[in-house]
């Protein structure tokens, strides 16, 4: 058989076997086409409207060569937050549609997943710079937060009055210290921001490993 023959059938088995593969994850192929579609009309704006730079932008690294250590530890922070929503999402997905705790593991999934985007993508601070009144934005938003997780610890306390709760506690008082921190006149730079950033990771830690041994018990005594 000539080698030409043989890469044409070995490329036609791969993309059978991709196929067969992608069949099965009918969600993946939805996320590929709508990146591909983002990225696509992206690039095209930017090709019309000279924004090149701006689409660079958007992929830049926050790295600086004077500070190697500048923002090491928010990244730390914002992966501890990606691993505690990845594992009540996950644990979610394992427990049946009619386990009581699945609705709790989904909610504390999604109520992370808005403090995240929150804290990751500046969001507070954007609307804060478009309505121009930085200390009554943040007081609201942080008020919408602190009912949110009243109303979420009020709504599952039945189930967390059954784990070992304390670290979730302690870690929802250091995200309200983290808040008062962040709008409080502290005019030293490195204070404030062990006030503000410290607590918050401290907290995050907190927050995660509960929620890993929480959903670390539970499916180990579902599927015992």
């Amino acid at each position: 058989m000539k080698p030409e023959i043989a890469s044409i059938k070995a490329l036609k088995s791969f993309i059978v076997l991709g196929k067969q593969h992608l069949s099965r994850l009918p969600l993946l192929i939805f996320l590929n086409i709508l990146a591909i579609i983002v990225l696509s009309t992206l690039g095209i704006y930017a090709r019309i409207q000279g924004k090149e730079q701006g689409l660079a932008n958007l992929f830049s690294d926050p790295f600086s060569s004077h500070y190697f250590y500048f923002g090491w530890l928010t990244g730390i922070s914002e992966i501890i937050w990606c691993i505690a929503i990845a594992i009540c999402l996950f644990t979610c997905t394992l427990l049946p549609r009619i386990h009581r705790r699945q609705i709790f593991f989904l909610s504390s999934g999604l109520l992370m997943t808005l403090l995240y985007i929150d804290d990751r993508f500046r969001m507070t601070l954007i609307l804060s710079a478009f309505f121009n009144s930085y200390l009554k934005v943040k007081a609201a938003i942080y008020l919408t937060y602190g009912v949110l997780l009243v109303a979420y610890g009020k709504r599952f306390w039945s189930i967390i009055s059954q784990t070992p709760y304390f670290p979730l506690l302690l870690a929802f008082f250091l995200f309200g210290f983290s808040s008062a921190a962040d709008i409080a006149p502290i005019q030293n730079r490195g204070l404030h921001a062990m006030l503000e950033d410290g607590t918050k990771l401290i907290g995050l830690i907190n927050l995660t490993v509960y929620f890993w041994y929480v959903c670390y018990s539970e499916i180990k005594k579902l599927y015992r």
